[in-house]
């Protein structure tokens, strides 16, 4: 188990529950909905800014491949429904973005920061579908993103070692 880096393959480290509204107003419970297959989330510090929109248009332009992969997406931030509804509709994406209104959920996954005036930095975490961890990146600043070509070959690489 690695618990201490911010970034890359995390073995072990239970994923912490919660349940949120999502933009269409019903309410996930993350570990429920991830009984049938691994998820990744997708922290992001707001709607309809440039590079938010930018890397969640491009894991809606790249959907087929999680799809494929077995792997369900959520966006989160600290947007309220309504924001959602207006962001998901406007560009399309077709998984839920889940309201994180004061950052709890944020921080319990670490990755409320300092640098953002205790706002979230941009971060993804792969979850399995017992509930553990097994990739975190958190961006070093606000302007980087991962890509999805960048997730896909972690979850590939994760599918070759048998951890999902």
């Amino acid at each position: 188990m690695n618990t201490g880096t911010k970034r890359g393959i995390i073995v072990g480290n239970p994923a912490p529950n919660f349940t949120l509204q999502d933009h269409t107003g019903s309410f996930i419970t993350f570990l429920d909905s991830i009984k049938v297959s691994p998820a990744l989330l997708v922290f992001y510090p707001s709607d309809f800014t440039s590079v938010c929109t930018k890397q969640l248009s491009d894991y809606r332009d790249n959907m087929e491949q999680f799809q494929n992969l077995g792997v369900q997406l959520f966006g989160i931030s600290k947007n309220d429904r309504t924001s959602h509804e207006k962001f998901a509709e406007e560009h399309r994406f077709p998984f839920p973005l889940l309201t994180d209104s004061d950052n709890k959920v944020a921080k319990l996954y670490g990755c409320s920061s300092l640098f953002m005036l205790g706002n979230i930095s941009r971060a993804v975490f792969l979850v399995n579908t017992k509930g553990i961890i097994l990739y975190r990146y958190i961006e070093p600043t606000v302007i980087t993103r991962r890509s999805s070509s960048d997730l896909v070959k972690v979850i590939h690489q994760l599918r070759n070692n048998k951890l999902i």
